[in-house]
C-alpha cells in the first residue's frame, strides 16, 4: 500500500466528516424529515471503517505490530458493517417517513455478526480477507436494500436524483461483488485505481443524497410557512393554498359545509390566567377538533380565538353532529390552579350547489356564528344556502 492510497483514504474520512456536517444541516432546516442525519451518520461510520481495514491496519502490521492490526482490521470490519446497515436504515426511513420496524432493526446485529466472527475466528494473516469479504457481503445486501427502497420514489423532483442514486448502487454493485469473490478466495487487498472509482461513486450518492434531502427541506420549510405554529392548523395563507387546488372543494351529492368557530370570552382567559394559559386552551382546543374531523377535513386558525372547518361531501346533518361533538368535548375540557372551563361557540353554512362561491360560505357562517353568540354562547346554528335563482 503506498503512501498516496492511505493519504487518499484519510482524505475520504475528512470528507465524510465534512457531509456529516451538512447533513446535520440540511435535518435542522427540514423540521423532522426522517433519515436526513442517519445518511451522514452512517456514511462517516462506513467511511471511517474502511480506513482502519483497508489503510491503518495495513500501516500497523507494516510497522512489525501484528496484534495492533488485527485488532484495528476488527474494529474497522465492525464499523464498516454498521455504518453500511445505517446507510440502508436512514434510505427506509428517508422514503417511508417511518420509525424502522422490528424486522429493519434486526439487519443490524445480523450484519455485525459477519466481521465480529471473523475477528473473533482469524488470526493476523487472515483477518484481512474474513473482514473483507464480510463488510464486500454487507456492502452488496446493503445497496439491494437502498435500490429497492429508492425505486418507490417516482414523483418529481425526487425521480431524477433517486434514479441517479439506484444506477450508482448498481456500480459499486458489481465492484463489490468483484471484491467478495476476491476475499473468498484468499485474494483480499487495497487496489487504488479500484478505490477511485468507488470514491467517485460514493462522491455522487452524497451529492444526489443532499439533493434529496434538499427537496425535503424546502417542502417542510413551505408547509411549516402555511401552518399556525402554536396549534398546527393552516393559517390564511395555508387555506389560500388549499382553496387554489379548487378541485377539492366541487360538491358533488354530499355537499360542502363551512364552521366557523370562536372560542368563548378568550379574552378574560389571558386577562385572568395569563397568555401561557391561554396558548395551552388553544392547543388544547385545537387538539379536540383534530380528534373529530376526516383526515381530509381543513382545519384552519383565522387569528386569536377564530378557526375555521371546510367540510367537503358532508351533509347538513352530519356537519351539526361534528359540531356539536367538538362543542361538547371542549365544555369538557378542564384547567387546573386555578380551575376553569371554556366553552365554543359554531356557526355552520353548508351548500349542496357546486358553483357557491365559497366567500359566501364564509359570509353565512360569519352570520351563524354571531346568532350562536347572540343567542348565549355555547351554541350551534346552521345556516343553508338558498339555492341558486335560475
Amino acid at each position: 500500500m503506498t503512501t498516496d492510497f492511505y493519504h487518499l483514504l484519510i482524505s475520504d474520512c475528512a470528507l465524510a466528516a465534512v457531509l456529516l456536517g451538512l447533513f446535520f444541516y440540511v435535518s435542522r432546516v427540514s423540521r423532522g424529515v426522517r433519515g436526513i442525519t442517519a445518511w451522514g451518520v452512517a456514511h462517516f461510520v462506513y467511511s471511517l471503517g474502511a480506513a482502519l481495514l483497508d489503510g491503518t491496519s495495513q500501516v500497523a502490521s507494516r510497522s512489525g505490530a501484528p496484534g495492533l492490526a488485527h485488532a484495528i482490521a476488527g474494529l474497522g470490519g465492525l464499523l464498516a458493517c454498521a455504518g453500511l446497515v445505517g446507510l440502508a436504515w436512514s434510505v427506509i426511513q428517508f422514503v417511508h417517513q417511518r420509525a424502522l420496524r422490528p424486522g429493519e432493526r434486526a439487519l443490524m446485529p445480523l450484519a455485525l455478526a459477519l466481521p465480529l466472527g471473523g475477528w473473533l475466528l482469524y488470526g493476523h494473516g487472515d483477518i484481512q480477507d474474513a473482514q473483507g469479504a464480510a463488510m464486500s457481503a454487507v456492502e452488496v445486501f446493503a445497496l439491494a436494500v437502498v435500490i429497492w427502497q429508492l425505486r418507490l420514489l417516482r414523483a418529481g423532483p425526487d425521480h431524477v436524483p433517486a434514479r441517479l442514486m439506484m444506477a450508482a448502487c448498481v456500480a459499486l454493485l458489481y465492484l463489490y461483488g468483484r471484491d467478495l469473490a476476491h476475499a473468498l478466495t484468499g485474494r483480499y487487498g487495497p487496489n487504488p485505481s479500484w478505490v477511485n472509482a468507488d470514491l467517485s461513486i460514493w462522491f455522487m450518492l452524497n451529492f444526489c443524497m443532499l439533493m434529496l434531502a434538499s427537496f425535503r427541506a424546502a417542502e417542510a420549510l413551505r408547509q411549516s410557512a402555511l401552518l399556525d405554529p402554536l396549534t398546527g392548523a393552516l393559517n390564511r395563507r395555508g387555506l389560500d393554498s388549499e382553496l387554489r387546488s379548487s378541485a377539492r372543494f366541487v360538491t358533488l351529492e354530499g355537499g360542502l359545509a363551512v364552521i366557523a368557530l370562536d372560542l368563548d370570552h378568550f379574552k378574560a382567559v389571558n386577562d385572568h390566567h395569563g397568555h401561557e394559559t391561554g396558548d395551552q386552551v388553544l392547543q388544547r382546543f385545537s387538539d379536540v377538533v383534530r380528534g373529530c374531523i376526516r383526515s381530509n377535513d381543513l382545519f384552519v386558525r383565522l387569528g386569536g380565538e377564530e378557526f375555521m372547518l371546510v367540510l367537503r361531501e358532508t351533509s347538513p346533518e352530519v356537519a351539526h353532529r361534528l359540531a356539536e361533538r367538538i362543542r361538547t368535548q371542549v365544555m369538557s375540557l378542564e384547567f387546573p390552579a386555578p380551575a376553569f372551563r371554556v366553552t365554543v361557540s359554531l356557526g355552520i353554512a353548508h351548500t349542496r350547489y357546486r358553483h357557491t362561491g365559497f366567500n359566501d360560505l364564509v359570509r353565512l357562517a360569519d352570520e351563524a356564528l354571531y346568532a350562536a353568540k347572540r343567542n348565549g354562547r355555547n351554541r350551534v346554528e346552521l345556516r343553508m344556502h338558498p339555492a341558486p335563482v335560475l
